[in-house]
């Protein structure tokens, strides 16, 4: 028996609702059309501008200016670009790849059920070495922050947030996951800053390290 289309487009309107949501980090004005974009991503790694624009109806410059702000989504990196997100350009071309980070989709497929915005629930899923003790990935969260102004923080201060909240992991090993992840990623800019901490530094994904009012 084929789906009831009329029961597929309810049930996608409860998720774009549920996902909106969960968006509550984002201005109120964009965390529609946001959710739809974000939506386009079911199942799928990477989508072409043009596409994310038929399911809008619209120009989606703002919307994808947002997404990336928030590393929701990442532009595909060019030829000669690294996979670092400072060298990633947000080129607004309907023949651009946008790409979204495999954390961001555990949590825009959690948020569509649960209407939450829930990272504490989800960086577990990103590697083996973390438990799944939501007390401790909220102290790991907020530990981070505290850790991370600007959203960049060192790979001594990653270990510090993680024993901090009891985590005491392999950190080459969770590091690894988390960049595979799009937890975070390498910050190639400051040498002369990671010099002075005497370790790598990282960009955190801003949208990760957040906690929902509504968990």
């Amino acid at each position: 028996m084929q789906p009831n289309p009329c029961s597929l487009a309810r049930s996608m309107a409860e998720d774009i609702h549920a996902l909106e949501q969960a968006l509550s980090f984002v201005q109120h004005e964009e965390s529609h059309d946001l959710a739809l974009a974000l939506s386009c991503f079911h199942n799928i790694q990477a989508l072409p501008q043009a596409e994310i624009e038929q399911v809008l109806e619209q120009d989606t410059m703002e919307v994808l200016l947002t997404a990336f702000s928030w590393r929701l989504l990442i532009p595909a990196p060019g030829p000669r670009a690294s996979m670092a997100w400072e060298e990633a350009e947000a080129v607004m071309h309907p023949q651009t790849v946008w790409k979204q980070p495999p954390v961001i989709s555990h949590l825009v497929q959690r948020a569509c059920t649960t209407g939450c915005w829930q990272p504490e629930r989800t960086l577990p899923l990103t590697s083996s070495t973390l438990a799944h003790n939501l007390e401790a990935m909220t102290d790991f969260i907020e530990c981070t922050r505290q850790y991370a102004p600007g959203y960049v923080l060192s790979a001594n201060l990653l270990r510090a947030a993680l024993h901090e909240a009891g985590i005491h992991p392999d950190l080459e090993k969770v590091i690894i996951d988390f960049k595979a992840a799009g937890v975070l990623s390498p910050r190639l800019s400051s040498l002369s800053d990671a010099a002075r901490h005497r370790s790598p530094l990282y960009e955190i994904n801003p949208s990760v390290f957040i906690l929902s009012p509504y968990r």
